[in-house]
């Protein structure tokens, strides 16, 4: 029992290594980078910060999609331990974050097109203001879609957070916390769509409290692995 329960808490801070140390950087840095060359009501500017630094905008592509692949995972790795305890369950947490891979690949292609646009290799016919305000819609619909794209995190991390719960393989607060990051994300999602500035007052707490949420809850699991308490073995809860 006790070399399973270390088994299991070595897999787990194997997980959470990979969130803290590479999808969070990797994620910083995109955001990052989008935020340098993105500037908004500004299709000039924003093109000329985008060819200007066409090496960092290629790296943040590819740091999205490795970073969404990490990610997985991850979420791969916390279904091992915790699909013993409700498959169902297991099954609806992974099913979103499977669902990204495309719905990323949708969102970067947005992105290397309107690199490409402005290259003149996509639509050479366009004369150069018109390729500035092509690529300017291109990458603002990138900015739509991603803010959007946070109701993935937050279907992934209800079930999740509903697991730990039930499975006691952390305090039961830990489970509450992923349950609360992933409702405010889903919150989050839909007061993005429904007001009119997705910069309102409201919005940003939310995004706060469900970062803030999750994140606690996977840096326990960093810093303590499987709860003393509770040891998952075979298909079921040996407590």
């Amino acid at each position: 029992m006790e070399e399973t329960r270390e088994s299991n808490s070595r897999t787990i801070r194997i997980a959470t290594s990979l969130f803290f140390f590479i999808c969070v950087p990797l994620s910083v840095w995109e955001t990052s980078v989008q935020s340098e060359i993105f500037v908004t009501q500004n299709p000039v500017v924003t093109s000329n910060n985008l060819l200007s630094n066409e090496v960092i905008f290629r790296t943040s592509i590819v740091s999205h999609l490795i970073g969404t692949f990490v990610f997985l995972f991850m979420i791969l790795l916390f279904y091992r331990i915790l699909k013993p305890v409700d498959k169902q369950l297991s099954r609806l947490m992974i099913i979103p974050i499977l669902a990204q891979i495309p719905i990323v690949f949708v969102f970067e292609a947005l992105n290397f097109t309107a690199l490409m646009t402005l290259k003149a290799e996509a639509r050479p016919a366009f004369d150069v203001a018109q390729q500035q305000e092509v690529a300017y819609f291109l990458l603002r619909a990138h900015r739509y879609a991603f803010g959007a794209d946070k109701i993935i995190f937050g279907l992934c991390f209800i079930p999740f957070g509903m697991l730990v719960f039930r499975s006691r393989v952390a305090p039961r607060v830990i489970g509450i916390l992923m349950i609360f990051g992933g409702a405010g994300y889903v919150a989050d999602t839909f007061l993005y769509i429904l007001l009119l500035r997705p910069d309102y007052l409201i919005v940003q707490p939310i995004k706060l409290f469900a970062s803030a949420s999750y994140a606690l809850g996977l840096l326990w699991f960093l810093v303590k692995g499987v709860s003393n308490q509770t040891v998952l073995k075979g298909n079921r809860i040996n407590e």
